[in-house]
Order: C-alpha cells, then sequence, then structure tokens
C-alpha cells in the first residue's frame, strides 16, 4: 500500500510539473514594428502639418535671407573685380552681418522646432503605447516586444500586432 501511495504521488508530482512547465511554454508572445506604426498612423501627418504651419512665417523669413545672403554673394562675385576696396569691405561686412543674423535667428527657431516636435511625438507614443497594450489585452498576450530592438524571432511563433495597433491609433 506504501508502495502504491509513493507511485501515485510521484505520479501525480511528475504531471502537475509537467502542467506547469507545459503552460510556461505556452508564453504568448507578440511584437511591434514602430517605425512602420509611425509612418502609418494619420496623426504623425498632422503633426508634421501644425509644425509646418506654425513655424511657417519664421521659416519664410529665414528662406528669403538666405536668398538675400546668396544674391549679394553672386554680386560680390559678379562686380568684384569692378567694385573699389572700400566697396568690396562694404559689401563683405553685410554679407557676414546677414549671416549672423541668419545664425542668430536660425538656431533658436531649430531648437524650438524640435522641442516642439519632441512634445508632440511624445502626446502620440503615449497613445501607441496605449494601443499596444490594449492590443495585447485583447489578444491575451503575455509579452510585446519592439521589433527594432529584437534580435532575432520567430515569425511561426510571435504575432506581428503592428497592423492592429495602427488600425487601433488610426481610430482615436
Amino acid at each position: 500500500m506504501k508502495k502504491l501511495f509513493k507511485s501515485t504521488a510521484m505520479a501525480v508530482l511528475a504531471a502537475l510539473t509537467m502542467g506547469t512547465s507545459m503552460s510556461a511554454l505556452a508564453h504568448k508572445v507578440g511584437i511591434v514594428d514602430m517605425q512602420t506604426i509611425y509612418a502609418q498612423v494619420p496623426q504623425t501627418a498632422a503633426i508634421e502639418k501644425t509644425l509646418q504651419s506654425e513655424f511657417a512665417e519664421r521659416r519664410q523669413e529665414l528662406e528669403k535671407l538666405q536668398g538675400d545672403i546668396r544674391f549679394e554673394t553672386e554680386k560680390f562675385q559678379r562686380e568684384g573685380t569692378v567694385m573699389s576696396d572700400e566697396q568690396k569691405q562694404e559689401l563683405r561686412a553685410k554679407i557676414q552681418g546677414m549671416q549672423k543674423q541668419l545664425m542668430e535667428k536660425g538656431r533658436p527657431l531649430e531648437q524650438e522646432i524640435k522641442r516642439r516636435q519632441n512634445q508632440e511625438l511624445g502626446k502620440l507614443q503615449q497613445t501607441i503605447v496605449a494601443a499596444i497594450q490594449e492590443v495585447a489585452k485583447e489578444g491575451d498576450f503575455d509579452e510585446v516586444k519592439v521589433k527594432d530592438g529584437t534580435i532575432y524571432f520567430n515569425p511561426s511563433e510571435v504575432t506581428d500586432l503592428s497592423e492592429d495597433v495602427i488600425d487601433a491609433v488610426s481610430k482615436k
């Protein structure tokens, strides 16, 4: 009887152990391609359009200044041989002043554009992460990884959730 009890207990313990191993192997993993998601969600284009309109006037001002610098530089190259030394100095000083003005206006604008872009992309990233979590919960996934940070995955064992995430984000 003791032998039967021991062998039954061992069989139950082995079955339980195998059951846990099997469930540990049934780990459902999804993967997302963040570059594809950012490229395909309509919010990215909307952010780009918003930023372009927000900074259009200041960009046009800088483009005009660049055009003026080009014009004056070409003028110097064309007419430099017939100009007096005083005229050359004045034109050089004018070009240098315009270049300095371009730098003084260009750097802060570039920084402000980057700051605003990061701000808007941060909001979009929160929306995308929420959508990934939502899709993962609906699909009963145990884990979702970013494709760019994954060296290898078996496509038959791992589900690409990118399209589902794009659909979810597009609806928001």
